[in-house]
Parts: C-alpha cells; sequence; structure tokens
C-alpha cells in the first residue's frame, strides 16, 4: 500500500471526521483500514459500524445502531459497488429482518453482477418468489434458509409459506441432493427433510449441523428431537467443540452424556472442550472425569494444574498451553515465576491466543500477539466495563496488523490513547517492553510519539526490507539526533541490534574490491547524519544485499536515494564505491558521456530524481521517466523532459489521440485538443500534466496538479473541457480553485451513471 494511497487517504479522513459515505468508500474496500474504522474513536457512528462490517467485524456493532436508519440508508447507496461487496454478506448476518425489501431491485442487480453474493441478497430481501430464484447452488441456498428461518425463531420454517409451491420444492430438493451442503440450514427445515438429510450425512459435515442447532431457537431444537438426537449419539472426538458449545447453549442432557462418552475414550479431546466454553460453563461431571483423567492425558494434566488442582506442571506443548490459557486462574498464573510464564506464552498456538485475555482480562502482554476475531471480540468484552472500552482495547490490536507502510499516518491521525504504554506494547506486538522504553513512552505520550515507537518495533520485525526502509524514514523524521537517540537506546535488545546492520557484511557484499575503504568511509559518514536518514539509508543497503531479482534490487536502490535525497555527496560517494552489481541497481551508467555527466551531476544535488532518470535511460522505461519526472521540483521538469531521447518522450505521453480521450469530459475531446494547443511553446506542461493526472499513482498525480497550478487561469479554463473526477481533483487545488472564481459558469457534460449511489 503507497502511503498516499486512495485507502488510506479515504482512511484519514473518515478519522478526522468525513461523514460522506462515498468519499470514504475506497477504506472500506480495504479490510485492514476498515477495521481501524470500526474501532478508533471519533469516527461518526455509521461509518464506524460500515467499517466493522468490511472488515469482518459485526460484533462490535451494537444491537441497538443495528436499527439506525442512517446505517440502512448508507448501506443502500453502496449497493453495487465494490464497498458495498464487502459490507452486504457480513450486513446479511445481522440485519433486522426485512431491511432489503425495499431495495430488491437493487439488491438482485448486484447479485447477477457479482457485486453481491446470491445467498446475501436473498437473505436481506426476505422470503419471495424472485428473491428465492437467486440462489442455485445448494451452498448458497442453505445460508439463505438459514437467514430466513433464523429472522422467525418461533417459527422456524415460516419461510416456507412466502414462497409459490414450485420455487419452495426447487429449494427444497436442491438441498436434498446435496446433504452436507444442507446439513447447514437443518434447524429451518420440515422435520420429515431434515430428518431425510441427517442420514445421509457424511463425517466431514457434523460439526455444520451441530453448529446450525447451537445458532437455532430452543423451539427449532424442541420440534427437531429426532433430527438432533441421532447426532448427538453419533458425534466423535472431532465434534465436542461442536457438541459442547450446543450443550451450554441448549443445555441438553444428551449432548452432555455423548461428550462424557467420547472424553472417556479420548481425554486429549478436553482441549476442545475447554476452548469452546468457559470452564465454569461445563457440566460438573464433565469437570471432574477432566480431572481424573490426568494420569492418561498431559492435556487433562495441564488443565489440572491451571485450576490448582495439581502442583506439578506436565510438557508444555502448544495443545497442553492451549489447554492451560483456556481455564488458569489469575491465582495460579501470578503464582508462577517469570521463567514460568514465558515458557507457558512461547508455546501458545497464535489462534489461541484469545484464551489467555478470557481467562486473565486485558493484559497487553496477552493481546499484543492476539488475532483479532470473533472469539477475542468475545473474550475482551468479559472483561471490558463498556462499548468503549471494548473498541479502545482492540483499536491497537488491530494496528498490530495493519502494513507497516500505514502505521504512522493511521497512528498520527488518531487521538493520544489513555494508556500510551498499553498501546504501544501491543500495537508494536511486543510481550515484554523494557522498563526504559517503558519510561520513554511515559514522557512522550503524545500521538506523534507513539507513531514513532510502535513503528519502529514494527520495522524491525518486518522481513520486507523495502517497506522497513520507508516506514523507519517516516517514523524517524523530525526528531532530533537527541531525541531519536533517546529513543533507540531504549528498545528491547533484539531491536536495537536490528536496527543496525553489521557494516562489515554490507562491505563484503556491495563495495566495489578496490574501493573497500571508501565504502566504509560513506558508511561512517552516516554516523553524523539524523537517525531518519541514518538508519533507512543503511536498512536500504541490507536490502540491496538480500535483493533476489532486478526489481527487488531497484526498489532497494530507490529507498537509499531516498533516504539521502538531501545528502547528495553522501549518496553519489556511496555510489561511486559500490560494485558493479549494485552500482547498476543504484545508479545505472549510460553509454552517452554528456548524459551521463549531467546524471551525475544531478545525483550530487537530488539524488532521488538522478536515479529514476537513470532507470528511464538505461531500460527506456516509460514508468521509471514518469517517476523521474514526478520526483522533481516543477523548474527542473522542462530540464528533464529535453535529457530524454524523442522515443521515451512519446512512451510517456503515449497517444495522444487515446490521452486526450481519457481525460476529456464527454463530447469535448476536440475542444481538449485545441486547448492544449493554445499553451503554445508551453504546450508540453498541460500534455505531461495530463498524463499524470490519469496515472494510478497517487505521487504522480499530485505531481500533474501541481504542474497545472504554475499557470492556474488556463488551468481554470481547461475543467469545463475535463472529466468530472479530474475536476474535482484540480478544484481542490486552491490557486486553481481561486482561478475557477472568474470563470463564468460551466455548463457540465452528462455525468456517468454511479450505480448504488444516490
Amino acid at each position: 500500500m503507497h502511503s498516499s494511497s486512495p485507502a488510506l487517504a479515504a482512511t484519514l479522513r473518515a478519522l478526522r471526521g468525513e461523514t460522506d459515505v462515498h468519499v470514504v468508500a475506497p477504506a472500506l474496500d480495504n479490510p485492514w483500514l476498515a477495521c481501524v474504522l470500526a474501532l478508533a474513536p471519533n469516527v461518526h457512528p455509521v461509518i464506524s459500524a460500515l467499517g466493522a462490517l468490511a472488515g469482518g467485524l459485526p460484533d462490535v456493532i451494537p444491537s441497538a445502531g443495528r436499527d439506525s436508519p442512517a446505517l440502512h440508508a448508507a448501506i443502500a447507496s453502496l449497493i453495487g459497488t465494490n464497498a458495498g461487496a464487502r459490507i452486504l454478506p457480513w450486513w446479511a448476518e445481522i440485519a433486522p429482518a426485512g431491511r432489503g425489501a425495499s431495495h430488491a431491485a437493487a439488491l438482485i442487480d448486484a447479485a447477477q453482477r457479482d457485486r453481491c453474493p446470491r445467498w446475501a441478497a436473498a437473505a436481506l430481501i426476505g422470503p419471495c418468489d424472485a428473491s428465492a430464484a437467486l440462489p442455485s447452488h445448494a451452498y448458497d441456498i442453505a445460508h439463505t434458509v438459514r437467514r430466513w428461518g433464523q429472522a422467525t425463531p418461533d417459527l422456524p420454517t415460516a419461510w416456507m409459506d412466502a414462497l409459490a409451491p414450485a420455487e419452495r420444492d426447487r429449494l427444497l430438493d436442491a438441498l436434498r441432493t446435496a446433504p452436507d451442503n444442507a446439513a447447514r440450514c437443518l434447524p429451518w427445515l420440515p422435520e420429515a427433510s431434515a430428518v431425510n438429510i441427517a442420514r445421509r450425512l457424511t463425517r466431514w459435515s457434523f460439526p455444520f449441523a451441530l453448529y446450525a442447532y447451537v445458532a437455532a431457537s430452543p423451539i427449532a431444537c424442541a420440534r427437531h428431537a429426532t433430527v438432533l438426537s441421532p447426532l448427538i449419539q453419533c458425534a466423535g472426538w472431532d465434534d465436542l467443540a461442536a457438541l459442547t458449545r450446543l450443550a451450554v447453549a441448549m443445555g441438553i442432557a444428551d449432548a452432555w452424556a455423548a461428550i462424557r462418552r467420547i472424553l472417556c475414550a479420548n481425554p486429549w479431546g478436553a482441549v476442545d472442550i475447554v476452548r469452546a466454553a468457559l470452564w465454569d460453563d461445563l457440566h460438573t461431571d464433565v469437570q471432574a472425569d477432566i480431572l481424573s483423567a490426568t494420569q492418561r492425558s498431559s492435556v487433562c494434566a495441564a488443565i489440572a494444574f491451571a485450576r490448582g488442582d495439581r502442583g506439578d506442571p506436565p510438557a508444555i506443548m502448544s495443545e497442553t498451553a492451549g489447554a492451560f490459557f483456556a481455564v488458569v486462574t489469575p491465582k495460579v498464573w501470578t503464582s508462577l515465576s517469570p521463567a514460568e510464564r514465558h515458557a507457558w506464552r512461547s508455546r501458545l498456538d497464535r489462534v489461541d491466543s484469545y484464551l489467555p485475555v478470557r481467562s486473565l482480562g486485558l493484559d497487553p502482554a496477552f493481546l499484543a500477539c492476539a488475532v483479532l476475531n470473533t472469539d477475542l471480540i468475545a473474550a475482551v468484552r468479559r472483561h471490558a466495563p463498556n462499548e468503549a472500552s471494548l473498541r479502545r482495547t482492540l483499536l491497537p490490536v488491530v494496528v498490530h496488523d495493519l502494513p507497516l507502510i500505514a502505521v504512522p499516518d493511521i497512528i498520527g491521525a488518531l487521538p493520544a490513547p489513555p494508556d500510551p504504554v498499553a498501546f504501544v506494547q501491543i500495537a508494536g506486538c511486543r510481550q515484554d517492553l523494557p522498563p526504559a522504553l517503558r519510561d520513554w513512552i511515559v514522557t512522550h505520550p503524545a500521538p506523534h510519539a507513539c507513531r514513532t515507537a510502535v513503528t519502529v518495533l514494527r520495522a524491525v520485525q518486518n522481513r520486507d526490507p523495502i517497506a522497513r526502509c520507508t516506514a523507519l524514514m517516516h517514523a524517524l523524521a523530525g526528531w532530533s539526533a537527541a531525541e531519536a537517540d533517546t529513543l533507540l537506546a531504549a528498545l528491547p535488545d533484539d531491536a536495537r541490534a536490528a536496527l543496525h546492520p553489521d557494516r562489515s557484511a554490507l562491505a563484503d557484499a556491495l563495495a566495489h574490491p578496490d574501493r573497500r575503504t571508501a565504502f566504509r568511509q560513506a558508511l561512517d559518514a552516516l554516523d553524523n547524519l539524523p537517525s531518519s536518514v541514518a538508519i533507512p539509508a543503511l536498512h536500504a543497503l541490507d536490502a540491496l544485499t538480500q535483493a533476489m531479482t532486478p526489481s527487488e534490487q531497484q526498489h532497494a536502490g530507490t529507498e537509499l536515494a531516498r533516504a539521502l535525497r538531501d545528502r547528495g555527496g553522501i549518496f553519489t560517494n556511496i555510489a561511486g564505491a559500490l560494485n558493479d552489481a549494485a552500482r547498476s541497481a543504484v545508479l545505472p551508467r549510460l553509454n552517452d558521456p554528456h548524459v551521463g555527466s549531467a546524471l551525475d551531476d544531478l545525483a550530487a544535488a537530488d539524488p532521488l530524481v538522478a536515479h529514476h532518470l537513470a532507470y528511464a535511460l538505461h531500460t527506456h522505461d516509460p514508468i521509471a521517466a514518469c517517476n523521474a519526472l514526478a520526483a522533481a521540483s516543477l523548474d527542473e521538469t522542462k530540464r528533464l523532459w529535453r535529457l530524454l531521447p524523442e522515443t521515451l518522450q512519446h512512451a510517456v505521453l503515449g497517444d495522444e489521440n487515446a490521452l486526450l480521450t481519457a481525460a476529456a469530459a464527454p463530447g469535448h475531446v476536440d475542444d481538449l485538443a485545441q486547448a492544449l494547443r493554445d499553451w503554445g511553446a508551453d504546450v508540453l506542461l498541460p500534455w505531461l500534466a495530463l498524463r499524470m493526472l490519469i496515472d494510478d499513482d497517487a505521487k504522480r498525480r499530485e505531481q500533474g496538479m501541481a504542474i497545472l497550478a504554475q499557470q492556474p487561469d488556463r488551468a481554470a479554463a481547461l475543467l469545463p473541457l475535463l472529466r468530472d473526477d479530474l475536476c474535482t481533483a484540480l478544484e481542490s487545488v486552491s490557486a486553481i480553485a481561486f482561478a475557477c472564481a472568474d470563470l463564468p459558469l460551466r455548463s457540465p457534460a452528462p455525468a456517468p451513471v454511479r450505480r448504488g449511489r444516490r
């Protein structure tokens, strides 16, 4: 993700109070950023709820908020969009009954265009012949029937009465022919159909059938006693989790008896039981069976140790660690030594990371390794005093899963956390923080300090060297050398070591054999630079040693040039001391001595522009040429353009007619061409600006706007001839906006149809 990507830009706007759903929509199409909106404070409630749905976290939406007319209207406006495609399946799982009926036509259209799962559209519309016609595969039919049945808990099969007999029979016939799919909707089928299907289930689908009854109403379970009883009797050890949830939810005596039967034969299955339910929710006979099996199973021994019923711990493995944390009491946990606690924590699988939170509370050491999912939300909710506390606790968990490049901007846009130490520990994925770092955080509680600490902790754990370079440069920018050194000295030992690549190893891998001393001297010169420059530069060189492909080599060279952009002398010293392969990645040599000399001068003045330009000239790459032009100052643009051969100039601009067609408002291609010719000798600037304005890269689009802003009156005159989104972008530039105020109102070109937007 680019730091100025549309999704990240939309997220930052929402964090600062944006309420327009369609402005925020790019963020909703990214699951990580959507989760940020779901949990961050000061986000509008509707945007927050949309984020929860788009991020797959419907459980954080309060029940009262699900009835909000504003939320319903926002979701309706997104039907048929990318964001809607992500939101609608989750909305179909929790939406109040019949909420989609008034938008049936839009939902049906979205389903037919694969912008919404067919089962979700049918579930939202509610049972009728039109919605029933949408799902054709048994999997979709099962999900549809499940949601229709859950909408009327007292009448689980009421959905059948809303369908014509032919449509109802089609659905039932499809389910009968695919029993393993039909297992997911058994409670909401007629008893005879459910009995017929249950008899033909394979072992693979047994858990789905049992979980279906967990999600059903007591009335549905009671009506299907003849279906449930054989399922329970035939359950095996791999059904223990589903069987336990069913026994706890419905209090079915036969389910508890089946659990005891399976446990007697396979006491190792106790780990599935305690994962699925709280210890205090288990039947006392099941508890006794587990505690009496400590000699037969180390899992049962771990449970007994965690409950305080056994003095010596069993061997610590992933299974015993899961069982231990599922039931451990605070008293037992606090009685362990730090070494013993570390031993248990280190063997816990990440999939079980919610268990210590469920048992012991909101300890940052556990949340720092947690996976954000339904289990973790339920575990946090057990201990959080209110919904605000729930969101506040989960927010840093989201941050520690964000792409590293997004971390500095996201944290910088958040208000100061109420507990900065806990926030940094959780978001930085650290089970322990040294006292020095805790003290540093306490004395630097502002968001920008949290941003720096978290980004540095995340960066040293990140295996992508390019992402590491970029993140460290952003994180350390703005700090004085003394302030940065204080933070770096307070880091954990492993993090501090990871920040400083071995310079001898760098010299061995990158230095020219005849220039090794010069290379070491250039590295030593980095010691006199701010940490925000020196550390990213060293990591860029480290990335170059690890690069396996030409693309990775080029990216490493780009990051070195970016880190040393204002230190051209050091950059040229490093580049001049590199071996041939490394030099080709950082600043490729050119055959033309005149151009090569100009490039050397440019490298001393602006390493990043020189790096991109060298690649463009060396490989005849129009993308690299665009990167050079986008990175250059506006005064340099024409000079750089003259250095490009004519063939590369044409490759950068592309076909003129295609460019005009892509940029012009409908019906204004010829008018736009004439307007560009009117620029006379300066015609290159608008052509180049338009080429950048329609580019996929945000930095190039920004440079395109900056080029046109040099002559705002002329740029304003182009606006009536450009497509709507380009006009909107250019009108956000203040110089062009002021120039537009002096122009007569234009008659807008017909706007393209925007599906799903009202």
